[in-house]
């Protein structure tokens, strides 16, 4: 590693995706421990870490981070074996509230809520800072200073580039995609090709960016990619074809954008010190690389109890007055998040097909609806658990078990926020006072225009938006606007808010 180096004895182990332990000043900090499949029991850790498990089981943790509430981050089994008395736990204080009442239904005693920026001193020379996603979503960062050397834990968070630290010693961000689309969406493959490549080139971009602006001199690879070993699934493991490379398959590329960054490439069980990396003595330490359909093979059979659970569970088929009870119940929780919107949604669930009318008057209609624009077919053991609340539509998007259908192929908001946040109305809230600040909030001048300041989709920072000709396209997640008339031309349809005038200057 080049720029500051690990205090002498200090330690960061990996223990997988986004896991890490870290000991320093005579405390041991826990983070993101993820061993058991998520989503449905489609996710699964790759590298295989479940030899780590019984280490994280019998450690003695001063501190617990957990960054937000997806099961890849927050594994409650894992949890579940970890002294709840003896440490405390380090959380974003989200508006929801959920993490910490979850953490409190497991019976961890002490929990500190940090908002955005705060501060938890563990020890004299071990400093934890939160960093928030600040928009609507639930996300977040931590800086962990170990006598001034300070290490960023980025996951796959989404703090605004203008609010990250400059002073980074060690970088670990995701590089890989944790989300469901293009994937999910039922595209014709050159179609899917195109979205993919498309989808990683912009994972991509951020990810350089948010080294650049950190000024990290070390980055570590992280926050995935995940295998999933249920056969059914077994397509999206190709890594060519989906949003989950390796970092292999990056490397090259990063290696010529950020010459002056080391990269680590820790496999579960390795350890970071002062003097570089103490490699775990798995056995199976790196075979994904060197044999990966033998080494994906072992794997599945080993978890086989684990992913077939999720065909074996009993459960009895959803029917038409409980599904209109739940989306009624959803509707009533966000209704002034929906206002005046409204839309048909046709779901299919083992070829029985209810519409749905979102907004306002929401329920299920008899009629079959002409104009759907969205279709939604759902596996019917993933809509009983959706349904009784078991786990929410993000949840079972991200599992890829769901296909979407749209047409015109165009990105609603509404719509899937809704399906994504709409449990945690406290979010839906948030977008609707983000509506409202966008109409009326910090305008920026840039290139002659003048436009508001923060992304009307997610937030981001426009400050360090890329500006081409007449179009300002977001560093984010990469929608496009014309700075002449706002309307979105690229990602979906929510317009940016700009000056009518002439051009600035």
């Amino acid at each position: 590693m080049t720029g500051r180096t690990l205090p002498a004895g200090a330690r960061i182990r990996s223990l997988g995706h986004a896991g890490y332990e870290i000991e320093h000043a005579g405390v041991r900090l826990l983070i993101d421990p993820w061993f058991h499949p998520a989503f449905l029991g489609a996710w699964f850790p790759f590298p295989d870490n479940r030899p780590l498990l019984d280490h994280v089981a019998a450690g003695s943790y001063d501190l617990l981070y957990l960054s937000h509430a997806h099961e890849d981050h927050f594994d409650e089994r894992a949890l579940a074996l970890l002294d709840r008395d003896a440490t405390t736990v380090v959380v974003p204080r989200f508006r929801s509230k959920s993490v910490v009442r979850r953490l409190e239904g497991l019976g961890f005693r002490s929990v500190v809520a940090l908002g955005h920026k705060e501060v938890h001193e563990a020890a004299p020379g071990f400093v934890l800072t939160m960093l928030l996603d600040t928009s609507h979503k639930e996300d977040s960062g931590l800086i962990v200073d170990l006598d001034g050397f300070r290490f960023l834990d980025l996951n796959d968070c989404n703090t605004p580039l203008s609010e990250l630290p400059t002073d980074v010693d060690v970088l670990s961000a995701q590089y890989s995609g944790a989300m469901w689309y293009p994937n999910c969406y039922a595209y014709p493959d050159e179609v899917q090709r195109r979205k993919t490549a498309e989808i990683r080139g912009d994972l991509y971009d951020t990810l350089v960016r948010k080294v650049r602006l950190t000024g990290a001199s070390t980055y570590l690879p992280a926050a995935g990619p995940p295998c999933f070993l249920d056969p059914e699934l077994e397509r999206f493991n190709d890594r060519s074809a989906t949003i989950f490379p390796v970092w292999d398959d990056l490397a090259a590329d990063f290696a010529a954008d950020c010459p002056e960054v080391g990269t680590v490439c820790l496999e579960p069980g390795d350890v970071l010190t002062a003097d570089g990396v103490e490699e775990s003595a798995d056995p199976e330490r790196g075979r994904w690389r060197t044999e990966p359909e033998a080494y994906l093979a072992a794997y599945r059979a080993r978890r086989e109890d684990e992913w077939s659970a999720y065909h074996e569970e009993p459960f009895q088929p959803v029917g038409a007055a409980e599904l209109d009870a739940y989306f009624a119940k959803l509707t009533n929780w966000n209704k002034r998040f929906l206002a005046d919107y409204q839309r048909d949604v046709r779901l299919v669930a083992d070829g029985s097909t209810w519409a749905v009318r979102l907004g306002r008057v929401g329920g299920v209609l008899e009629e079959d609806p002409v104009d759907a624009g969205y279709t939604i077919h759902v596996p019917p053991r993933a809509l009983r658990a959706i349904v009784e609340g078991r786990i929410g539509w993000e949840e079972a998007l991200l599992s890829l078990r769901l296909s979407l259908h749209r047409d015109p192929d165009v990105f609603d908001l509404t719509l899937m926020s809704l399906l994504r946040y709409g449990n945690q109305p406290a979010q839906t809230m948030q977008m609707v006072r983000e509506r409202d600040d966008a109409a009326a909030g910090e305008t920026i001048e840039r290139c002659g225009y003048a436009f508001q300041r923060f992304c009307p989709h997610a937030g981001e920072d426009l400050a360090h938006a890329d500006i081409e000709g007449d179009v300002v396209e977001c560093p984010r997640h990469h929608w496009k606007w014309d700075l002449k008339t706002g309307e979105c031309v690229a990602g979906g349809t929510v317009p940016l808010r700009v000056d009518p005038s002439e051009r600035v200057g």
